[in-house]
């Protein structure tokens, strides 16, 4: 069978152009086939365009794409919460840029495994599929009323089943299937409805996706590697892509794994936190000319 092609997307900011470097050396070298990848980059400097041709020479079974993402697509939003960047409103113009079938993928993530697999994952006609948001599940599994639960279930709209909210930290998109939806591309551009949610851009996603959304298996976007932790929140409902391992690690929320270790971090999965930095300083090795660390 012949699978559709896929592209693997980022779209970075200079705040975390050396992450999200990490994160597509990663995809490029577990893809045994090569990978076709969309660097979209927002307010990068020449040298950090530099960084970016670094990696992709070095891996000539791939096909790297680099755009410069028009500022004045994000211009004027923002979001409360600081570690949410107005950069993340730029996969909701990935359409725009490229067509057929698309992983969108956050630069705060550990790759662990062939994520061209993407490209043969049932959407079961859907123009979207992502992971069930782990915070939200671990509530909803605990049975009894929660004032986080409640909170979300506020911003939703009325009827919104709150067990159908994906992390948008990764997401697989059939772009054809979202042009050819009347409306659905203006929707998701909307910026200035995003504006109001205080997850800003998933918030967003959620809502103009509603009941069009596959979900998948946590293996693709395993909050801080707790895959199996993932799968018991949501026993007994839908999801396809089951894997052997994560695939896809994410560390989502303010605490990063390259920055100084927190318990916190700790707490959530040493070994996955260990693991992040053991790539870190693999990354290192292989491309000496790229700093380890942006100055200060």
């Amino acid at each position: 069978m012949t699978l559709p092609p896929l592209t693997v997307a980022f779209v970075c900011d200079p705040g975390m152009i050396l992450p999200t470097l990490r994160a597509m050396d990663a995809v490029l070298r577990h893809a045994v086939h090569g990978a076709r990848v969309l660097f979209a980059g927002v307010s990068l400097t020449p040298q950090m365009w530099d960084w970016v041709a670094q990696v992709a020479a070095n891996h000539p079974a791939a096909r790297v794409r680099s755009e410069v993402m028009p500022p004045e697509w994000l211009a004027g939003r923002y979001n409360q919460k600081s570690f949410i960047t107005t950069t993340a409103l730029g996969r909701l113009f990935l359409p725009r840029l490229t067509g057929g079938r698309v992983l969108y993928l956050d630069g705060d993530i550990l790759v662990q495994g062939d994520v061209t697999a993407a490209a043969g994952l049932d959407l079961r006609g859907n123009p979207l599929a992502g992971v069930r948001d782990f915070q939200i599940m671990k509530k909803i599994s605990r049975g009894r009323p929660s004032a986080g639960r409640d909170r979300q279930a506020a911003i939703m709209p009325a009827g919104f089943v709150l067990a159908d909210y994906v992390n948008s930290g990764v997401l697989l998109m059939d772009n054809d299937r979202i042009r050819a939806t009347p409306g659905l591309v203006e929707r998701m551009e909307d910026t200035a409805a995003v504006q109001s949610y205080p997850l800003f851009d998933q918030d967003h996603i959620n809502v103009v996706f509603r009941d069009r959304i596959t979900h998948l298996d946590p293996v693709w976007n395993a909050s801080w590697g707790r895959a199996v932790m993932q799968r018991g929140h949501q026993a007994g409902l839908p999801m396809t892509g089951a894997a052997r391992r994560a695939l896809i690690v994410h560390f989502h929320g303010p605490h990063k794994p390259w920055k100084p270790v927190r318990l916190s971090s700790l707490s959530r999965n040493a070994r996955a936190v260990w693991q992040y930095r053991r790539d870190m300083a693999l990354f290192r090795r292989r491309y000496p000319g790229i700093p380890g660390f942006l100055p200060q």
